[in-house]
């Protein structure tokens, strides 16, 4: 491997290719404004082993790596894996190869390559592919990005409705502040999100875009999402008992990085059992509500989950409570329920289960329109989030494009 010491905005580097093909890739990058040359492996980079990645590479915001699929296809496809567990949501893969049957292509894709080059490698077309990757992978080369707010919902103990309470306040914010939102059933199976909302049909799930966290980009995104007539983007939960795909290292970051560039707000309605993603999700986020119901079991896990959050000072800011179903007939108020956890109770959401289930049983939530206690509070909830300081952001929004040569 040879390496050349560099401060490269966009580094781009090889994995056993010709001396022809790397010329080209050279020469590629010496006509792309930030592109630099910045490594050469000569061999493929072996499974279990941690790639020897210099600087100018490993510490990169992105990266574009060419991998020749020529020599062997299983070592090089075992070559991408390694290095996507490397620089996760950073790097972006390209294959070369002799080869034209459209097999050939479909075993780049499948180990993660976005672009795919037949040898020999041309410079000019491989310097609109560097061009295509930056535009996808380092916006902020070309705009001043702006990012959205990322709000997290987690119920103290089970049934006290934070994802009522999500699905009513996305819709809010879509319908109400005409807002850009997303959001995310981030329940491994069974949730019930789009039951709330009525969607019936919903193949693809967070889970599986969090598999594909490596190949995030705009146009990916948009074939996982469900959009629900208001407008409102959708994130599903399978609808069947299924097995939990546990996260790679930083891929929630980067998929929740990600999602803030392309939303004015992404709403995760989560659970406090996912002991891995919680600490994750509270610190990409901008709010973390918990939500409790006005009993002494759900007092007594919302004053544990209070004291477990005030360990840490950034968490703690974050914190807000939401006391739903409450009611004046209610055993414990909502001044004793501040009392008890020592923190204050930033939203009450009245009971009103009936017209609540009979809108669930219809697959349509209760419209803005529709004047009750409930579509106030929730009014009143939407209203000050888009009113607060973290919302008052300008500039531009990501852009980014993949395509398929």
């Amino acid at each position: 491997m040879t390496s050349e010491n560099m401060n490269a905005n966009f580094p781009v580097f090889t994995v056993g290719l010709t001396a022809e093909a790397v010329a080209a890739v050279r020469d590629a990058c010496a006509c792309v404004e930030h592109a630099q040359f910045a490594a050469e492996f000569s061999n493929y980079l072996p499974l279990g082993k941690r790639p020897p990645l210099p600087p100018a590479i490993r510490d990169a915001t992105a990266a574009l790596c060419v991998i020749d699929f020529d020599r062997d296809t299983v070592q090089a496809a075992e070559c991408a894996e390694v290095l996507r567990q490397a620089m996760p949501g950073r790097l972006a893969l390209a294959a070369i190869s002799s080869r034209t049957e459209p097999g050939a292509v479909l075993e780049a894709m499948r180990a993660g390559c976005s672009e795919f080059f037949l040898q020999p490698l041309d410079a000019l077309e491989f310097a609109d592919a560097v061009l295509r990757v930056q535009h996808r992978l380092t916006p902020t080369l070309l705009t001043t990005p702006t990012f959205g707010d990322i709000l997290s919902f987690f119920s103290v103990k089970g049934g006290a409705g934070a994802t009522t309470l999500s699905v009513y306040l996305a819709t809010f914010l879509v319908r109400v502040h005409r807002k850009k939102v997303l959001l995310i059933d981030h329940h491994h199976q069974l949730g019930h999100t789009c039951l709330y909302l009525g969607i019936k049909e919903n193949p693809y799930y967070f889970d599986e875009l969090l598999r594909n966290a490596g190949r995030l980009d705009r146009e990916l995104l948009q074939g996982f999402l469900t959009r629900h007539p208001c407008g409102l983007d959708v994130l599903a939960s399978p609808d069947t008992c299924a097995q939990r795909y546990v996260p790679g290292p930083g891929e929630m970051e980067h998929v929740l990085d990600f999602l803030r560039g392309e939303y004015d707000y992404v709403l995760l309605d989560s659970s406090l059992d996912y002991h891995d993603d919680t600490p994750v999700m509270v610190e990409a986020s901008s709010q973390v509500t918990l939500i409790a119901t006005p009993d002494v079991a759900s007092l007594r896990d919302l004053s544990r989950h209070v004291e477990n959050f005030g360990l840490e000072n950034t968490a703690a800011a974050k914190v807000r409570i939401a006391l739903n179903r409450a009611s004046s007939q209610d055993a414990v108020t909502p001044e004793q329920v501040e009392s008890a956890v020592r923190f204050p109770v930033t939203i009450t959401i009245p009971n009103n289960y009936v017209e609540l289930m009979r809108a669930v049983n219809a697959g349509e939530p209760i419209s803005p329109q529709r004047r009750s206690a409930f579509t106030t509070q929730i009014a009143k909830w939407a209203n000050s989030i888009t009113q607060s300081p973290a919302a008052e952001k300008s500039g531009a929004r990501r852009k980014g494009l993949a395509f398929w040569k």
